[in-house]
Order: C-alpha cells, then sequence, then structure tokens
C-alpha cells in the first residue's frame, strides 16, 4: 500500500482525490494537511511513499516548503500540484527537486496518472522547453545580464552610456515581457535559459 500525503488547503482536493484513488490499480492510503504545520505533524508521525503539494499554502511560500522537505527526506519524492503555471514557477520546482508538476486545471485522472508515474520511480512533468528564448531586445538582455550581477540602475547606465531613467523604462517593459514579478525572479529566469 502507497502512503501519500496531500498538502493542500482546499478540501475539495482531499475529497476528489481520495475518490479518484478508488480506481488506482495499487491501493492508496491518503493523509491530508491544510497547512505546512499540520503537514509537520503528520510527517513525525509517519512515513510517507509520495508527498502531493500545492504550492499556494495559507502559511508558507510551497517552493520554499519544497526546498524544507526535499532537505529532509531526500528519498520521498514531491509532486506539485498547483493552480499556477507559469514557466518560471514550472522550473522553479524543477530546481528543487520537485518529482512531477500537474496543474489543477487538469482531471483527477491526470493527477493519479502523475501519482503512479512518480510511485514507480518516474517524473511527471509537462513538456519542458529545452531552452527557454526570452522576447527580449539585445539591449534588454544587456541589462538583465548586468542586472542578475547585482549592478543598480546608474551603474547600469554608466556602463551602457544610457540615463537613469533609459534603464528603469527597459526594467519595467522586460519584467512585463517576461511575466516575472521581480529582479530576483528574473535572475533565476535567466539562468534558466543560459
Amino acid at each position: 500500500m502507497a502512503s501519500l500525503l496531500l498538502i493542500d488547503d482546499h478540501p475539495l482536493v482531499e475529497v476528489a482525490l481520495e475518490a479518484a484513488c478508488i480506481h488506482s490499480p495499487i491501493p492508496v492510503k491518503l493523509h491530508a494537511a491544510a497547512t505546512e504545520a499540520e503537514a509537520r505533524q503528520l510527517l513525525q508521525q509517519h512515513q510517507f511513499d509520495l508527498i502531493v503539494l500545492d504550492i499556494g499554502l495559507p502559511d508558507s511560500d510551497g517552493l520554499e516548503l519544497l526546498r524544507r522537505l526535499r532537505a529532509r527526506d531526500p528519498h520521498c519524492p514531491v509532486l506539485i500540484y498547483s493552480a499556477q503555471q507559469s514557466r518560471h514557477t514550472l522550473l522553479s520546482a524543477v530546481s528543487l527537486g520537485a518529482a512531477g508538476y500537474v496543474v489543477k486545471s487538469q482531471s483527477m485522472a491526470q493527477l493519479l496518472s502523475a501519482i503512479l508515474a512518480v510511485l514507480g520511480g518516474q517524473q511527471a512533468f509537462p513538456p519542458l522547453p529545452e531552452r527557454i528564448e526570452l522576447p527580449l531586445t539585445e539591449k534588454e538582455q544587456q541589462i538583465v545580464a548586468l542586472l542578475v550581477r547585482g549592478l543598480s540602475n546608474l551603474q547600469i547606465g554608466e556602463q551602457l552610456h544610457i540615463s537613469n531613467k533609459t534603464v528603469s523604462t527597459h526594467k519595467k517593459n522586460i519584467l512585463e515581457k517576461t511575466g516575472v514579478q521581480s529582479v530576483v525572479e528574473l535572475a533565476e529566469l535567466w539562468k534558466a535559459q543560459q
């Protein structure tokens, strides 16, 4: 019997997953936690074969929790089950050691299929692009490369012989084009593209 821990704050997800597990070719025991605190308690009491983690939790950053779960027990795979479907979130999950990623808009049968694949030692990710092509101009790419190195707008302007205001405008355009919210996310995306 496979033992699963679902960490998700939506009670309907637990009900739906439990119903889907009835059709599983292997018996599945499901435990559920709505918060990181509840999950920690269950992790102290039980051994799990797989953790299904929603990264939008009320008391925790799900990607940071993924990092802690992988550090705590590198042998227990974690499958991300999230409404977020940005390329950045998916690549972050991959880099933090997730065993798979299922978007909540997919059916419960697809989630169950991913669970069975991960329990069978496989990974369950949607197709990943070989290399991400950022839709940036040459100047914007130069600015991103300098931002990632930690340079300020003023330093970038001096280095590229443009005004501080022009750097700010490029930065705003870069964030809009890539869909990221911060320079930190931009840096992760840039590293994934290199």
